[in-house]
């Protein structure tokens, strides 16, 4: 998945970083903090999400990978003051991610995989590298209405099926990542085009 120009702008603005602060505020009460722990942002943009994982929920430690190079300078200029120990962001792709199988205590997905044509792969992958008991926190849009721009910001999104909450749920249960009842639907919040009408945590069994 690559988004053009326009998706860029459109997901790595002020405003998306409000929805972003939104979002970790119904996932930390879905899921609670990740103290001490291992965690990855898949599609880091600007390096938002980073800081939120950080110092929100408290991780020791984040990797952070995104498939456009700009972004990945940029994230590393927004976190220029944190210790190098804590953060490595990289370059990468979500339906293949360089570390090994159980290595984090979180993966988090601040609106990347529902914009992924092999969406069921980076969902095999999140399951992969998390660690027994380790959680899923994620932000996705899947209204047919507020993904009716998406092929004019998203490369090869005609290609992607139609996605539900449901259907997403489904795939990520296969995977060993039970979700049950930790989701919200922010409906009203999600009109804004800036924050998912799907957002929840899953959890991998011990």
């Amino acid at each position: 998945m690559r988004l053009n120009w326009l998706g860029r702008a459109s997901m790595n603005n002020a405003i998306r970083s409000l929805g972003q602060h939104y979002a970790a505020s119904r996932l930390e009460r879905l899921g609670g903090r990740v103290e001490g722990g291992r965690a990855l942002e898949v599609g880091c943009g600007r390096g938002v999400g980073v800081r939120i994982i950080l110092e929100r929920f408290g991780a020791a430690a984040v990797e952070a990978l995104d498939l456009d190079p700009k972004m990945i300078e940029r994230a590393r200029r927004r976190l220029a003051a944190y210790d190098p120990a804590r953060m490595q962001l990289s370059v990468g792709d979500v339906t293949s991610i360089k570390a090994g199988d159980a290595t984090f205590d979180a993966v988090f997905d601040f609106g990347a995989i529902h914009l992924e044509p092999k969406w069921r792969e980076a969902i095999a992958e999140v399951r992969r590298v998390l660690k027994p008991g380790g959680k899923f926190f994620f932000e996705w849009v899947t209204s047919s209405v507020l993904r009716l721009p998406y092929p004019l910001v998203t490369e090869a999104f005609g290609r992607m099926e139609p996605l539900s909450p449901a259907l997403l749920t489904q795939e990520l249960e296969r995977r060993g990542i039970t979700v049950g009842q930790s989701f919200v639907c922010p409906k009203l919040a999600a009109l804004t085009g800036f924050v998912g009408d799907f957002v929840g945590v899953g959890l991998v069994g011990k």
